[in-house]
């Protein structure tokens, strides 16, 4: 198991994300998107394998980057979870669980598939407004295109490169992977938005 991270300016919270992953995975991948703080130092001191773009390029190409190094040292499933504390890395065995049983090639932590008075209201209707789209090139529907949270198996990574350099590369893997056959499942999960969190808005 490998966890992926796409972080930029993340020095507030990435050592603690490392630490706890460390407990429960076997490698930990951290993409340091051009950042100007101490994001790199601390993730490669703790062990991480540390992938450095030389400026910002965007979420998109970070996890473009961490898809191709995974693909490069060939892991079995990459699990891909966000640098600033919103998901909680307890649920990453649930996440992986459709995987690893073989019944999906791709898991989604969904943050509405339960009742989550934590999302709030104005990133509930921008993701149900995206999804809704997503769904409509999908074969296999689900309720949260834009999670970040997921697990991929080796064939998802051996057969997509993703391009979009932005926000859209969530919706862009799903698109690509329904239309190659591949097996999409989500499970509930929670989103902890209190504090220094994402500000991709």
């Amino acid at each position: 198991i490998t966890v992926g991270i796409p972080a930029y300016n993340e020095e507030k919270n990435i050592a603690k994300i490392i630490v706890k992953l460390k407990k429960t995975v076997d490698q930990i991948i951290v993409c340091d998107d051009g950042s100007t703080d101490s994001t790199y130092a601390i993730a490669e001191s703790l062990g991480a394998t540390v992938i450095k773009h030389p400026k910002n390029l965007g979420y998109g190409m970070a996890i473009r980057s961490i898809f191709l190094k995974a693909k490069e040292i060939n892991v079995d499933v990459l699990v891909t979870i966000d640098a600033d504390g919103q998901h909680k890395t307890e649920d990453i065995n649930k996440i992986i669980k459709p995987v690893a049983d073989g019944r999906a090639d791709i898991s989604i932590g969904s943050r509405f598939l339960k009742e989550d008075s934590n999302t709030p209201s104005y990133r509930k209707l921008g993701v149900k407004i995206i999804t809704k789209v997503a769904n409509s090139s999908l074969s296999e529907k689900v309720t949260d295109a834009q999670s970040g949270f997921r697990a991929y198996n080796n064939k998802v990574l051996q057969s997509l490169t993703p391009s979009d350099s932005g926000m859209g590369i969530s919706t862009e893997i799903l698109i690509k992977s329904s239309s190659l056959g591949f097996k999409i499942a989500e499970v509930p999960t929670e989103i902890q938005y209190e504090g220094d969190t994402s500000s991709q808005n």
